[in-house]
């Protein structure tokens, strides 16, 4: 699957096919990005393969051949997919790298003046999460959408969501991720910086 949203044509067909009211078909597609059917059909096919998108054919109304037509996969599915890259790449990273990585993504949030605990709220749900207050000024995350990675490569992911909270806290407080502080639930506590 990582390999089929590696090239930049295959993301740009599936954001297309995303968006899009109802199937297309391949030469909608190419006028859409420019590229020639042929190119095309072939990001569409590993696309497929993927399962990131879905094709059925057209029925025939006269001759020729039935014509096919294209669609994202439904969000389940794709969701998978996307599952499966994250186990992928959880294999290839480390702890110092994954924490980069967070701080690096959050320092492309653009900028809010909200006060933290509101970022941090809003940035969880955004990542999949479901936020709700805790004890003591607590924010419980539920629902993690990487539980099963999370489990097997805390070091990666938990290190990943780490590094983007130091990224909303932009060294004004200290935000701590706290890993299943409780089954199935990750905490978060903000305190003064250096705390």
């Amino acid at each position: 699957m990582h390999r089929a949203l590696a090239a930049p044509a295959r993301r740009a067909l599936l954001a297309v096919l995303t968006s899009a009211a109802e199937p297309l078909e391949a030469q909608h597609l190419a006028d859409a990005l420019g590229l020639h059917p042929t190119t095309i059909r072939h990001h569409l096919t590993a696309l497929v393969q993927a399962g990131l998108v879905t094709v059925a054919r057209q029925p025939v109304t006269g001759r020729g051949r039935p014509k096919l037509r294209y669609a994202a996969a439904p969000a389940h599915e794709q969701l998978d997919a996307y599952r499966e890259l994250v186990e992928v790449l959880a294999h290839g990273y480390g702890r110092l790298g994954a924490v980069q990585a967070g701080r690096d993504w959050g320092a492309e949030l653009p900028p809010d003046d909200a006060p933290l605990i509101e970022r941090v709220r809003a940035a969880a749900e955004r990542w999949g999460f479901r936020p709700e207050p805790g004890p003591d000024g607590e924010l419980l995350l539920r629902d993690c959408p990487f539980l099963r990675t999370a489990e097997r490569h805390p070091e990666v992911i938990c290190a990943v969501h780490q590094g983007l909270l130091d990224a909303l806290a932009d060294g004004q407080d200290t935000v701590r991720l706290h890993p299943f502080s409780a089954p199935g639930v990750c905490s978060i506590t903000i305190g003064p910086s250096g705390a």
